[in-house]
């Protein structure tokens, strides 16, 4: 195979195809070296926020003396520039921040996830995904750059999907958790009738307020017994015995009864 040919032929198609992205760094065999950017494509699914940065993947090649026989070398660098980069505010006013019904700022709004996915943490997984790809697919042998171009471009753009997702899935529970935490504070501990009950009994024990009912009601009839309570104790007695005595006449029965005093209730 004439390497350098071959080499030289392929460079010729990427120009071709990527008239606008391809820069050559080196065109000299055996060392022939390019980059390509690739755009990414990246769908924010059903996210209310708008995607305010463009990503690129800055994709790197370098031509052994014996490829396609061996091997490229592959080199990756993400780069993220702002959409209105350059572009001034007209109103100057700030984004507005929303807050949910219970006063909590809707952080999907104000964080901007589609924003929040960084690809420079996923490139090294990538760059072995790659080398992987060569063997498997049985790339060597052949021109292998445009496989490996839009392999780039369909694994990132996948991969930013499937994290847009995940931060999706995050922000709902987060959001259900401060959701039950703000309910709980309407629903306090259901109360049955025995624990009410044993509450009101602590709590009257606790502020001693049967002793203090008991005081009251003394003080309400002068200290005097009432009728009920003369009843209770069997101070009262029942008349009969004031007529059982020798002698006792109703009168006598009326005389002693008039020196018990009974406050009604």
């Amino acid at each position: 195979m004439d390497y350098k040919e071959e080499q030289r032929q392929e460079l010729e198609v990427l120009e071709s195809i990527y008239p606008d992205e391809l820069r050559i760094l080196n065109d000299e065999y055996p060392k022939i070296k390019f980059e390509v950017d690739i755009k990414l494509e990246l769908d924010t699914g059903d996210s209310t926020s708008p995607l305010t940065k463009e990503h690129t993947i800055v994709s790197g090649f370098k031509f052994s003396e014996n490829y396609p026989d061996e091997p490229c070398m592959i080199s990756l660098e993400a780069q993220e520039v702002a959409l209105n980069d350059g572009e001034e505010d007209e109103g100057g006013d700030e984004e507005e921040i929303e807050y949910d019904d219970n006063g909590n700022r809707i952080l999907k709004k104000f964080e901007n996830l589609p924003d929040m996915v960084s690809f420079k943490g996923y490139l090294p997984e990538l760059t072995v995904q790659l080398e992987t790809q060569i063997e498997t697919d049985m790339l060597l042998g052949m021109q292998m750059c445009f496989a490996l171009i839009s392999s780039i471009k369909e694994k990132c753009e996948q991969w930013y999907s499937e994290q847009l997702n995940k931060l999706e899935k995050q922000h709902d529970l987060e959001a259900q958790e401060r959701e039950k935490k703000e309910q709980a504070k309407f629903h306090g501990t259901k109360v049955t009738r025995e624990s009410y009950l044993e509450w009101r009994s602590e709590f009257r024990k606790e502020l001693k307020l049967d002793e203090r009912d008991q005081v009251r009601r003394m003080k309400a009839h002068h200290g005097k017994l009432t009728g009920k309570q003369m009843f209770e104790q069997g101070v009262v007695g029942t008349g009969d015995e004031y007529m059982e005595e020798d002698g006792a006449s109703v009168d006598d029965v009326a005389k002693g009864l008039a020196k018990t005093e009974i406050v009604n209730q």
